[in-house]
């Protein structure tokens, strides 16, 4: 019988990032409020993209970044940085849709470093 350690004690822990967050929902507000179907380790201060195909209404966010302004405690309900006072309003297509609007991280504030602050560059340097 093998004794296993119980982790990696060389190297310190880092959230699993996923690739992209489905979107079920965007808010018209000043700053939009954006909710997601599952749990993340999305932050404060990270920016992200969106892809919202036109199917979903909100066409005007797609491919727009924003930076994270607040997160709810379940992290299933983000605030960020677009106002969409003006843009069309957020629906789910009654029919499937091949492609879900997404939300994404975006540019160099998404390296994570457990010396510093995470999700950002060296000296915050980048977009």
């Amino acid at each position: 019988m093998t004794n296993n350690p119980p982790g990696n004690i060389f190297l310190p822990p880092s959230p699993v990032i996923p690739q992209f967050l489905v979107i079920t929902n965007i808010t018209k507000a000043n700053q939009a409020v954006v909710t997601v179907s599952t749990a993340n380790f999305f932050v404060i201060g990270q920016l992200v993209k969106f892809s919202v195909p036109s199917s979903y209404g909100m066409y005007e966010i797609d491919q727009m970044k924003a930076e994270i302004i607040s997160i709810d405690a379940s992290t299933l309900i983000f605030t960020v940085s677009i106002n969409t006072t003006q843009f069309n309003a957020f629906v789910t297509p009654s029919t499937f849709q091949e492609q879900p609007a997404t939300m994404s991280p975006s540019g160099s504030r998404n390296i994570y470093n457990v010396t510093t602050v995470p999700f950002r560059s060296l000296a915050n340097i980048g977009n």
